[in-house]
């Protein structure tokens, strides 16, 4: 006959120590990602990716250990899509329209591995592409330098899902109008726009609620929840938003070049108008090349959104850059 442990011999056995003052996070479900990350972990190969995503779905949806096979997988697949997208914005692909290249789309996609646990669904994820190959794809002993040491690379792929779990932290710590998500998703464009939208669709939807963490070695875990209810409300607000791009050129002269994390150009158009814009991908060469005074021709990327009351936000991002010539100061 079966019979109940002691309660004290039972957390001995687990390493329990009374005397010891234990420190638990102050969110619940802080604590419930943990506990699904370690059974996670657990059940996985030794041979385990170099980056790992644990996403725990819970929700109306969710019964026992089981959830609509629809529902996931429309949520899976718009997850993905949304990684493209941000990746594909890192990579300074701008254009909403046609597929993405291989080029970024074979560093961003990911596998999954899924395991049950009563309550919830969970699935892990990781990058396709291993990280050696993402960061030197001709081979480590080709590169020069380390390039994770001397220059801070990081796979596309790492790149991409934390801006993603940036954007969902953007939706919890937002007020009601999301202005700050909304500024940060303007500036990635309307692609990255309408595969967010698409996946809060696909959550509220699909009536789950979504734990996300992603961890790469060397740095702490990224954590992010997003609920359904959450999900609808920024539906509707992206969609307000109504997130579009078009490509206009710029004629005039350079007053200041900036370099730093938040590189600049600042330009007097021929109408004296003063513009401010991002370098974006416009080439390195031909920007260390530029000086107050000198006449240029900037191809630029106009992002706009609305705003609740009819207020807009705009950024202007390079493309590229031509000096006209015989007309610099």
């Amino acid at each position: 006959m079966a019979t109940t442990p002691n309660l004290d011999d039972y957390l001995s056995s687990l390493g329990f120590d009374p005397d010891v003052t234990y420190t638990v996070p102050e969110n619940p479900a802080d604590a419930a990602l943990m506990g699904v990350n370690a059974f996670v972990r657990e059940h996985s190969p030794e041979d385990d990716p170099a980056s790992i995503g644990v996403i725990h779905i819970t929700g109306p949806s969710v019964k026992g250990h089981t959830a609509p096979l629809k529902a996931v997988g429309t949520f899976l697949s718009a997850l993905q899509d949304g990684v493209d997208a941000i990746g594909a914005s890192i990579q300074g692909i701008m254009t909403s329209a046609g597929a993405l290249p291989f080029s970024v789309t074979g560093r961003t996609q990911l596998s999954m591995v899924a395991s049950p646990m009563p309550g919830s669904v969970v699935i892990q994820v990781a990058p396709t592409l291993d990280r050696m190959s993402d960061l030197y794809p001709e081979g480590k002993d080709q590169s020069l330098f380390d390039l994770e040491d001397e220059i801070g690379a990081r796979p596309l792929a790492d790149l991409a899902f934390d801006e993603f779990t940036s954007l969902i932290k953007d939706l919890n710590v937002d007020g009601p109008d999301k202005t700050d998500f909304l500024d940060r998703l303007t500036d990635h464009g309307p692609r990255v726009a309408s595969t967010m939208k698409a996946f809060c669709d696909s959550v509220d939807k699909g009536a789950l609620d979504v734990d996300f963490e992603w961890e790469e070695p060397g740095r702490p875990p990224e954590t992010s929840r997003l609920t359904h209810e959450t999900a609808k409300h920024a539906s509707v607000v992206i969609q307000n938003a109504n997130i579009d791009s078009e490509t206009i050129h710029i004629v005039g002269k350079i007053l200041t070049v900036t370099m730093s994390q938040k590189d600049k150009l600042r330009v007097l158009t021929d109408s004296e108008q003063e513009i401010t814009l991002s370098i974006g991908t416009i080439s390195a060469a031909d920007v260390v090349t530029l000086h107050p005074g000198d006449q240029v021709d900037i191809e630029a990327e106009r992002r706009v959104s609305r705003r609740p009351g009819g207020r807009s936000y705009e950024k202007l991002i390079g493309i590229s850059l031509q000096k006209l010539p015989g007309l610099q100061e």
